[in-house]
């Protein structure tokens, strides 16, 4: 019994030397009201409330197109309607995500991280337009995009829509107002998110006070960013909005407002470097940033990827990367179309609120950058030379195009006043006698 009586004096001697915790504002001092508002103010703009959800259980589900159907056909799957996208023929087989049990699909953010899950990267797929791209881009049609876990080959998830007016897309495609609706691929009635875009707006040919009427009239690249009315900006919403963009809106919800910076009057003057200031819907402060590369597009995209950084709170969550083509049927369409790919990789810790902005930042990204519509090669009408477009270069929100010109016939007048038929110009016959002699 000794051992044991050892032991409890050793425990009672280790309990009496036990001291209770020194107070330490006695002698350091306590912090200060303003000091510890100060702390408070700082933390409070760039707080983000985590999403916490448990994700839809989703598996894989190939469709084969029916007879008879074509691109935009609804079909039921599983009890659920599934529209087919571009590209699949009568007897054609494609994945698409579907529940495998009976849940109840939530709205905005909640909804959006129920059909993502834990995925770390996603694929964007620019649906290709066949009318738009006979027509050579004068036909623009609205724009939709196939949301996918993983690369290209993925399930379907999420389809992103573009709805605008026609005579809009028309005449000032791609700085057009839009709204883009995302919803999941099994049901595209439930909107989860809209991107609201406003921009250039025409209503026909009667339209004459359109560029006075337009919310953002120089949007695109055209000019330099030196007004609100040259930069670009979209606000994303909770679930479906409608109204006109930029005006009149019915049920706004805003969640936040991904909003280009004046660059060329605001410091700290990088006009070489494209940034997208990222905001929370009620604050002044931005608590995330796009930025990019200054050379992309063109010809260059054959072969370079141009990747966009995303940082939050000063830690990067995420990169949205501009895909180049993998095959020769991508090579093709990327030189006689604009549609697009791109990936998106969401790092650890990535909140859905990150991940929402980053989806809908590479939307808006393809509007500022990759919607020009003279593409990779075109032909200048006026001195008839083709025209490659080998890259864009970004300068203070202006988008320069670096060209090289192949051919082309200089017809006489071309460059000069016209002249008679001894060389001199006309109204100015002095100056051939003055240089033969």
């Amino acid at each position: 019994k000794k051992p044991y009586r050892d032991r409890d004096r050793h425990a009672r001697d280790i309990r009496s030397r036990r001291r209770e915790p020194e107070d330490l504002s006695a002698r350091y001092g306590t912090m200060s009201a303003p000091r510890e508002q100060e702390m408070v103010e700082r933390v409070e703009p760039t707080a983000v409330t985590p999403v916490i959800v448990d994700p839809i259980p989703l598996a894989p589900v190939a469709v084969v197109v029916p007879p008879g159907a074509v691109t935009g056909t609804v079909v039921a799957v599983q009890g659920q309607n599934v529209t087919i996208p571009a590209g699949y023929a009568a007897g054609a087989e494609w994945q698409v995500m579907l529940p495998t049990a009976k849940v109840v699909q939530q709205s905005g953010l909640v909804g959006m991280a129920q059909l993502l899950g834990g995925a770390d990267r996603i694929h964007i797929n620019q649906r290709l337009m066949m009318f738009e791209a006979v027509s050579c881009g004068m036909f623009e049609q609205k724009n939709k995009y196939d949301i996918r876990i993983g690369d290209k080959e993925g399930p379907t998830v999420m389809v992103a829509t573009e709805e605008s007016k026609p005579w809009s897309r028309l005449c000032c495609a791609p700085r057009h107002s839009a709204f883009v609706y995302f919803a999941p691929a099994y049901d595209q009635n439930n909107v989860l998110l809209t991107m609201e875009r406003p921009g250039c707006k025409c209503d026909g040919c009667t339209d004459v006070m359109c560029l006075f009427d337009s919310p953002k009239p120089c949007t695109g690249g055209g000019c330099y960013t030196c007004h609100e009315m040259c930069t670009e900006e979209v606000t994303l919403h909770d679930g479906m909005v409608t109204g006109e963009p930029g005006k009149e809106l019915q049920n706004a919800r805003p969640l936040a407002v991904i909003r280009q910076p004046m660059q060329c009057c605001q410091p700290p003057m990088d006009g070489c470097t494209p940034t997208l200031d990222v905001f929370p819907a009620q604050g002044e402060a931005p608590y995330a940033q796009i930025t990019g590369p200054t050379l992309f597009g063109g010809c260059s995209e054959l072969c370079c990827e141009s990747h966009f950084r995303y940082t939050s709170d000063g830690r990067e969550a995420g990169q949205v990367t501009h895909l180049t083509p993998k095959s020769c049927g991508e090579v093709f369409k990327a030189m006689c179309t604009d549609s697009d790919n791109y990936g998106i990789e969401f790092a650890p810790g990535a909140s859905e609120v990150d991940k929402a902005n980053m989806i809908a930042g590479s939307v808006l990204l393809d509007y500022m950058f990759f919607e020009i519509d003279n593409g990779l090669v075109h032909v200048n009408p006026v001195d008839r030379s083709v025209e490659f477009t080998c890259c864009l270069c970004f300068c203070w929100g202006y988008l320069r195009p670096c060209i090289c010109k192949c051919g082309g016939k200089k017809e006489e007048g071309i460059g000069g006043p016209p002249r008679a038929e001894d060389g001199s110009v006309v109204g100015q016959p002095w100056l051939a006698a003055q240089k033969r002699n």
